[in-house]
This record gives C-alpha cells, sequence and structure tokens, in this order.
C-alpha cells in the first residue's frame, strides 16, 4: 500500500478527523457526513465486544490495521489487552497521542508480514475495514492462523466480500468512485475478495446483513452495517478444514 496516496484519498473523503473527534469514536456528532457509516460501525463493534466477552477471562487481540485506534481503544475499555498495529504513521502517532497511556492497549509501526512478535501469540486476530487492502487474502489468512493461539480467532468485520458473479460489477464501482475523487490510481490498491477465496478455510458467518432489515432500521433511524461478519478459526490438529 502506498501510505501517502492513502491518507490523500482518506483526507479527500473526510476520514481525518481531529483528536477530539476520534476519542469519540464511534460516536460522531449529529449531521456528520459519516455519521451513517459511524452508526454501522458502531454496530459492529458493539457485536463484536458482546461476543468477546462471552469467554472467562480477558483476551490478547491483535487489531490489524489499527488506524487511528478507534476500535483498539474501545475493545480494551471492556478489559481485553489489545495491540494495534499498522503502517500507517501519521494514524498511529494520533491513535498513542489521543488513547494512551493505558496498561490494556499498545501500537505499533510495523508490517505483519514481518512481524516482531512470535507464534502463537493471539486469542483474536481482528480485520476490521482492512482486507480491501491486502491484494491475497488466502495468503494473509494463512499468515495470521500461525499467529493464534490453538483455540483463536480471526475476525473479519465492516470488510467486503463478494459473491463471483458480483465482482466485475464492485471493481467498475470502485474505479468510477476513486476517479471521482481524483484518485484514479487508488482502485489499484484497493482488492476485491470473494466468499470463495475462504474455501479451505474453517469458517462461519457470525452476522449477515438482510436488505429488508436494513431498511426497516433506517426508517427508525437505527444504522447497521451491510457487511458481513466472518470468523474463521485456528483448527484442531488433524481437523480438516472446510468451508461454513
Amino acid at each position: 500500500m502506498n501510505v501517502d496516496l492513502y491518507l490523500r484519498v482518506r483526507e479527500k473523503e473526510g476520514r481525518l478527523y481531529s483528536d477530539e473527534l476520534v476519542a469519540r469514536l464511534p460516536s460522531v456528532p449529529d449531521g456528520h457526513p459519516l455519521a451513517n457509516e459511524w452508526g454501522a460501525r458502531s454496530a459492529s463493534a458493539s457485536r463484536l465486544t458482546r461476543y468477546l466477552a462471552r469467554g472467562p477471562e480477558p483476551l490478547l487481540i491483535l487489531d490489524l490495521g489499527c488506524g487511528n485506534g478507534w476500535l483498539a481503544n474501545y475493545i480494551a475499555a471492556s478489559g481485553h489487552r489489545v495491540l494495534g498495529m499498522d503502517g500507517n504513521r501519521l494514524e498511529l502517532r494520533q491513535a498513542a497521542r489521543v488513547f494512551l497511556p493505558n496498561p490494556n492497549l499498545h501500537f505499533l509501526e510495523a508490517d505483519i508480514f514481518s512481524a516482531p512478535f512470535p507464534f502463537d501469540s493471539f486469542d483474536v486476530i481482528l480485520l476490521a475495514s482492512v482486507i480491501q487492502y491486502f491484494p491475497d487474502l488466502p495468503a494473509l489468512l494463512d499468515l495470521l492462523l500461525k499467529y493464534l493461539k490453538p483455540r483463536g480467532e480471526i475476525h473479519i468485520i465492516d470488510s467486503p466480500l463478494y459473491s463471483d458473479a458480483e465482482i466485475d460489477t464492485a471493481k467498475e464501482r470502485t474505479r468510477a468512485y476513486y476517479a471521482s475523487l481524483g484518485f484514479p490510481e487508488m482502485a489499484e490498491h484497493y482488492f476485491h475478495h470473494r466468499f470463495s477465496e475462504l474455501n479451505g478455510f474453517t469458517w462461519r458467518i457470525l452476522y449477515r446483513p438482510r436488505t429488508l432489515a436494513l431498511h426497516a432500521k433506517r426508517l427508525l433511524r437505527r444504522i447497521d452495517s451491510p457487511f458481513f461478519w466472518v470468523v474463521t478459526r485456528k483448527p484442531k490438529i488433524g481437523q480438516v478444514t472446510s468451508p461454513a
């Protein structure tokens, strides 16, 4: 990923926030231009923390591609230990400035493909709105599974996954969107992943967006995520992996 290009695009989109706003996330002021997006991400984060709270002990969690750190902080506030990791120095510095010190929360500038921690380290790895910036999703998952403890899980949330039939339309929509922003080259750094890429992994869907339910919630001024929530597990020794 070209970090400079990514940041210029985020600035044009209005996604580089003040420290004061980052400290409030996922809450944003009424009338904020991205209020619906943050409403959806708030719903996802709430579901995730309820799920993580089912275990008897605090978890060690890697938030990969943590950006400004809001989700890492949100989860750490519920008692889990969280490492937020990214290659984006600008937003990582903001995360440290806004959310540290916190004994449950740390931030690290690093590349997951040369990560400075051992295998079998984490109970949970989060991929929140980030898989679209990795060109090879199966290769990423293969690597991340090695960093999980024996009963660990990878959670993919707030991230687009497509059927094979949807790919071409999605790619054209992405090209048109970045061209409209004045950054057509960004489309070459945004990758469209299919559900079929999860074949060969042990996975299941924990949240399935339903079009009619989403429309009904919007009528009631309740926003929810339009993206699937998928979890893949580290298989037991000798277990044959298969799609859900």
